[in-house]
This record gives structure tokens, C-alpha cells and sequence, in this order.
């Protein structure tokens, strides 16, 4: 995994979904927003049409993320969960945290797909970071940004199977 450079790594469950969103912007998007246009552009001038101007606006901002997409997947690099009994992309990992108390979930992701609010973790990040590479049984401590955290890693596995039996 290092040969990879780490800002370019995805899970294949990452990259089909952003395949996705992709074709989705591409046809149904694009589609929308040329009707959109095309009826405001009947609605008189456009120097007196704020509705076109917010189009104009959107299909811009729709336009930026299609080109953000395909330079990400372009650059992607597919990682395939380890098998080792070791995190790494595309693992979950649940921990119990000794500094908060409880136990959390950690989906180690790459940057590209990272969503901290529903436990996607990037493993650039100081959590994904300490945990890549660990097993069950293993203790880490991370310097985050809420403070020292003690991390017990209590289970490791494929991110789609864990997901599913839990």
C-alpha cells in the first residue's frame, strides 16, 4: 500500500460510488438543468431574469464538481481490504474508547471518500492514521483535535461483510 500515494487511494465501494454520481451528473443533472435553462430563457431577457442567473449559477457549480469527479477517479488508485486481520481501507474497525468511554466504528476510507460524520474515516486523518495497520487486541493512543485519545481496537474486518452482520 505505500507504493500508492495515499491522497489518490479508494475503496472499489468508493470509487463505484462516485462512478455513479458521476453518470448521474453527466445524463439525468446536465438533462434537468437544460430544461431548467431553456424554459427560463423564454421567460424574456436575461438582464431581467434572476431565476436564469441562478441556473447559470448551478450549471456552473454542477459543471466544477463533474470536472472535480473526473480528475479524482482518474487519479484513483483501487485498494483492496487487507486480509490479514490488519485495518486498512475498507475495513471497519471497532474500537472502544478508553479516554470517552464507549466503543465506536471507524470505515477506514480514503481521502476522497472520507465522511467523518457517518464513520468514514480517511486514514490521513490522526484516527485513520493510528489505526491502519492494527489488529484486534492492539492499543493506540491519537493526538486528535478533541485531545488524547486511547484507542483498544476490538475487531477488524471487510467494512461490507462487519456492516452487514452487525
Amino acid at each position: 500500500m505505500s507504493a500508492i500515494p495515499r491522497e489518490t487511494m479508494i475503496s472499489a465501494e468508493g470509487y463505484d460510488a462516485r462512478s455513479r454520481e458521476l453518470e448521474t451528473l453527466r445524463t439525468q443533472e446536465r438533462r434537468r438543468l437544460a430544461e431548467l435553462l431553456a424554459e427560463a430563457r423564454e421567460d424574456g431577457d436575461p438582464a431581467d431574469n434572476p431565476a436564469l442567473q441562478d441556473l447559470f449559477d448551478e450549471h456552473e457549480q454542477l459543471e466544477r464538481r463533474i470536472t472535480t469527479l473526473e480528475a479524482h477517479l482518474g487519479a484513483a488508485e483501487i485498494v483492496a481490504p487487507a486480509t490479514d486481520g490488519r485495518a486498512g481501507i475498507g475495513s471497519l474497525v471497532r474500537v472502544r474508547d478508553h479516554s470517552h468511554g464507549g466503543t465506536i466504528e471507524y470505515e477506514l476510507v480514503g481521502p476522497l471518500e472520507s465522511d467523518p460524520a457517518t464513520g468514514r474515516v480517511s486514514i490521513t486523518a490522526p484516527v485513520g492514521q493510528a489505526l491502519i495497520g492494527q489488529r484486534a487486541g492492539d492499543r493506540v493512543e491519537v493526538s486528535a483535535p478533541s485531545g488524547l485519545l486511547t484507542l483498544e481496537v476490538l475487531d477488524v474486518g471487510p467494512a461490507e461483510g462487519m456492516r452487514r452482520a452487525a
